[in-house]
């Protein structure tokens, strides 16, 4: 078997100059914990939100992975997460327009979505089906528009659920989490299994290793391909519910040697190498109730023995997520240039919480990228990244897991190339541009043209068959006025006039509309409230007048 090359996961033997993504710090002192300050500031773009879909709103990210052809986007379960909130697979081609690519007859129960590319080729780890949902592979050569069939995994007696996935040039490699019996399985018996799923091909097991986990704490693991070897970081516990973390390495796929992790750490949650550097992320369990840790990274180069990097920079005040290192969090690591990136949250003692990222070189020293400046402080964590045409692009989000808040997720897109300067200023928008298109919830819909005119469709909630119009031919809205607009006070306002009557309004009322975050308009007439209004289609504002 040929090693699987993923280059876009493990990194490549980049030539990419990072000079644009390091941190300039602000901070004065000496302090041997702070990292040396590097040459200037990142530059980053922050996707304004109204460019992203109104099902955004609600998307808990997961996983990102960029082919060369497009950017993916997969949202994630979470126990508070309403079952009529489903889970999604977003994809972009140029990073800000995102559209709704989820595959058909995809599970949006409790299952893992994990996703990787190799050149053109994207893979989606899921669930298939929607009553006892079997773990599923789908490909994808472009877009996501079109997905093939997926792969299901054998059928066994065991429960099976996906874990991770990372794609090469023979397709890729999967890893499950399986677990005895198919009622409540015991988490203590649970172990993982490692795949090969070959583009053309039945799935074959590679390999097998207990990783016992307990309820609230599944097993885990990270799974990455570089050109000499597979890498396999597993996040388990003890029967006493203690770390027993592992980290596997194999030349060919079927012979995996278990490797000497960090005798200065018991928990490692992340993994990423770029070209002969490994980096390590993890910490120190402490035996609160919380079990939180320290964070920590480790490097090694190539076969040598492990290092314990420099401390995570806090930060420097008066920014934000400036909190002690034990409050600080790593949630994704990843290869960027001939450097790495690291994100994830900075919470404070009240248990708010802002977003986080750090840069590192070499592996050995990490510089906290400024917070506000960025607005990182915006949402609670950034979540998952991937590199992408000389570029990062990072996935946040304003929820807490333990809450059922909508997400809000947000973009930012960081430019690696040196000397790229600013990004270039968006083209001028003309008046209305904002609001141009068809907009809709459950019970109405209003067109907006880009002279201002506009036709709003609504139910009369009377039937045709016992009703003289205006009344609704089953489906088919049979309210109708029609008005037009002009820009109001700033881009994101337009104003005008309705024409004709509504039930509750005469002719001629005043409308005012609004441009909101995700995709969204916000209607008013004679200063009542007419609802949210979304994309056609979007859950954001179907069912109810004002979701969201």
């Amino acid at each position: 078997m040929h090693l699987l090359n993923h280059r876009l996961a493990t990194g490549r033997s980049a030539v990419v100059c990072l000079a644009a993504l390091c941190l300039l710090s602000a901070c004065t002192g000496s302090g041997s914990d702070k990292p040396r300050a590097l040459s200037k500031p990142p530059v980053w773009r922050n996707i304004p939100v109204a460019e992203l879909p109104a099902d955004f709103v609600d998307f808990y990210p997961s996983s990102m992975s960029s082919s060369s052809k497009a950017l993916f986007a997969a949202s994630g379960y979470l126990p508070t997460t309403s079952l009529d909130v489903p889970q999604k697979v977003f994809a972009s081609r140029d990073g800000l327009r995102w559209r709704d690519r989820t595959p058909e007859e995809m599970s949006t129960a409790a299952t893992v979505q994990s996703l990787a590319a190799y050149e053109s080729t994207t893979w989606l780890l899921g669930g298939y089906g929607f009553s006892t949902a079997r773990t599923a592979l789908w490909t994808t050569d472009g877009d996501g528009s079109s997905w093939k069939s997926p792969v299901l995994l054998p059928r066994s007696a065991d429960t099976e659920i996906p874990v991770a996935v990372a794609a090469g040039e023979e397709g890729a490699l999967v890893v499950t989490k399986v677990t005895p019996g198919s009622g409540k399985p015991d988490e203590q018996q649970a172990k993982l299994r490692v795949w090969l799923v070959e583009k053309a091909g039945r799935p074959t097991t590679l390999f097998e290793t207990p990783c016992g986990g307990h309820e609230g704490s599944e097993a885990a693991a990270e799974v990455l391909v570089a050109d000499d070897a597979f890498h396999l970081l597993t996040n388990c516990t003890t029967g006493d519910f203690q770390p027993a973390d592992q980290l596997f390495t194999s030349r060919d796929g079927r012979g995996w040697k278990k490797e000497l992790l960090p005798d200065d750490g018991n928990e490692f949650d992340h993994l990423a190498r770029n070209g002969d550097t490994m980096v390590l992320t993890g910490g120190l369990a402490d035996d609160d109730v919380e079990h939180t840790t320290e964070p920590r990274t480790w490097y090694r180069r190539g076969n040598d023995e492990w290092h314990t990097a420099a401390p995570l920079d806090v930060g420097c005040l008066p920014d934000a997520g400036v909190v002690p290192r034990k409050n600080q969090e790593v949630l994704a690591l990843a290869p960027a240039g001939s450097g790495f990136v690291a994100i994830g949250s900075a919470r404070a003692t009240d248990n708010s919480a802002v977003g986080a990222l750090w840069f590192s070189a070499d592996g050995k020293k990490w510089a906290k990228q400024p917070t506000r400046a960025n607005g990182f402080d915006k949402l609670r964590s950034l979540a998952t990244l991937t590199e992408w045409k000389k570029k990062v692009v990072i996935l946040g989000s304003r929820r807490a897991w333990e809450t059922s808040d909508p997400a809000h997720a947000r973009i930012w897109i960081g430019d690696l190339a040196p000397g790229s300067g600013s990004p270039s200023p968006p083209a001028a928008r003309r008046p209305l541009s904002r609001f141009v298109g068809t907009w809709s919830w459950s019970g109405a819909r209003i067109t907006i043209k880009a002279n201002g005119s506009f036709t709003y469709r609504y139910l009369t909630m009377v039937q045709c068959s016992d009703h003289t119009p205006p009344c609704d031919n089953g489906t088919e809205m049979g309210g109708r006025a029609s008005g037009t607009l002009r820009e109001g006070r700033t881009v994101d306002e337009a104003v005008g006039t309705v024409t004709d009557a509504l039930p509750n309004d005469p002719a001629g009322s005043s409308i005012t509309i609004t441009r909101e975050p995700y995709m969204a308009i916000d209607i008013t007439i004679n200063k009542s409230g007419y609802g949210l209004f979304c994309e056609p289609g979007a859950h954001r504002c179907s069912g109810h007048l004002g979701s969201g």
